[in-house]
């Protein structure tokens, strides 16, 4: 199985969803009020220090108003990433 530096991704989710959070006009803050986090946490997000699930990486996408695929896609190629979660969720 091949191993992959799990930081690196989230640095790169992190870094999209500060961007849609700037896009859209929110403070950190207003961000963690419409998905019940803290401001530290979305922080803690933003900067990837803190692991995705699949359900927060929804709960992003959701009220970030994106596409969970704005997460996943790399340079219009599936990542490892994307392909791994379509594979878990399919059935």
């Amino acid at each position: 199985m091949k191993k992959y530096n799990s930081n690196i991704k989230n640095d790169h989710i992190g870094q999209l969803i500060r961007k849609r959070r700037l896009t859209l006009g929110w403070s950190a803050s207003t961000l963690g009020q419409n998905t019940g986090l803290s401001q530290q946490q979305i922080s803690r997000y933003e900067r990837g220090t803190q692991n995705f699930t699949i359900y927060r990486l929804c709960i992003f996408a959701n009220v970030l108003q994106c596409d969970l695929n704005y997460f996943l896609e790399q340079r219009g190629q599936e990542s490892d990433l994307q392909k791994e979660i379509s594979f878990k969720l399919s059935p």
